[in-house]
């Protein structure tokens, strides 16, 4: 099977999950506003539980430190000239909720609840990929609950860098960090089993959870907008491309070049943040565009993020 066959099944088989959520909602035996509940499972007992078991998973040794410490250069680097970037390439944006929410849209990257599982499907046999998406991913958070806030918000009060700090998938990963390092499965190997079966909700949860938040908007609007198709081009095209140039021009330099390109290339091509509308919702920030950006980056990122991963395997 090809990679762009590869990784095309994957998505589409990842989108297909949100179909359920999408007839729960329009058939009316849920509303979409319900899926919040699902948001805060997923939040703090799915995804804590899925860093949990990766970690737990990983061996030390090797080149493990030097990708952790790469991985944290590249995201906290990156992540921060995408955000100094995107206030000029929106700038033709008037409305200060609109340009914010273009923004942070552009920036962050649904790597926790769409990322991570993909890696794990697509690269079972890639472990420095998938830690390298998971401190990519710490990195997000962290940046999303302060500098995140604020592009949204526009309200200095509302960043809380407590939030960022203590945040369920940075906890998650030190416990399974000091777990992993005391040797804990060895003599309980049911807690990988157990943080297996509350880490595999995350994918369908999530993507149930995309699909009420489809059944509950109408789609033509969102797809007859220039802000969705321009917001779409920066998250799965430009941001990718860079990420993906930057590490092939640092690919040479170490032995996992392989694994630090595909790494570059999930860590930046995921589509917009789920937290994007949680986050308009809670500080006052353009719920509207948020939901139209989020849904609409996660639609179009079934032909991009196949399409990107093609040219990736042909360059490496």
């Amino acid at each position: 099977m090809g990679a762009l066959e590869t990784m095309l099944r994957n998505v589409i088989v990842f989108v297909l999950l949100a179909v359920p959520g999408v007839i729960l909602v329009k058939t009316k035996i849920l509303e979409g506003g319900q899926s919040g509940v699902l948001s805060k499972v997923l939040l703090y007992v799915g995804m804590p539980f899925l860093i949990l078991n990766s970690t737990l998973d990983v061996s030390f040794g090797g080149d493990l430190l030097k990708v952790v410490l790469l991985a944290a250069a590249i995201g906290i680097g990156y992540t921060f000239l995408c955000i100094f970037l995107s206030k000029p390439v929106t700038a033709m944006e008037k409305d200060e909720k609109t340009r914010g929410i273009m923004r942070f849209c552009a920036v962050f990257g649904n790597n926790g609840f769409l990322g991570i599982p993909l890696t794990m499907a697509v690269f079972p046999d890639r472990p420095l990929v998938l830690t390298f998406v998971i401190i990519v991913n710490i990195i997000n958070n962290a940046v999303m609950y302060t500098v995140g806030v604020f592009m949204i918000s526009g309200d200095k009060s509302t960043v809380s860098v407590k939030k960022a700090l203590l945040n369920p998938v940075l906890i998650a990963f030190i416990i399974g960090l000091i777990l992993n390092l005391v040797g804990v499965q060895k003599y309980v190997p049911e807690i990988s089993t157990y943080a297996g079966y509350l880490g595999s909700v995350v994918t369908p949860l999530s993507m149930l959870i995309l699909g009420m938040k489809l059944g509950g908007v109408k789609l033509l609007p969102m797809f007859t907008s220039w802000k969705t198709y321009f917001v779409s081009a920066l998250k799965l095209i430009v941001v990718p491309t860079l990420a993906v140039a930057l590490a092939f021009a640092l690919k040479g330099a170490f032995a996992f070049g392989e694994d630090l390109v595909l790494g570059s290339f999930v860590a930046f091509a995921m589509p917009t943040a789920a937290l994007a509308t949680t986050f308009s919702d809670s500080y006052g920030g353009d719920v509207e565009h948020a939901v139209s950006f989020t849904l609409g980056t996660t639609i179009l990122s079934v032909v991009c993020i196949p399409l990107l991963y093609w040219v990736v395997t042909l360059l490496l």
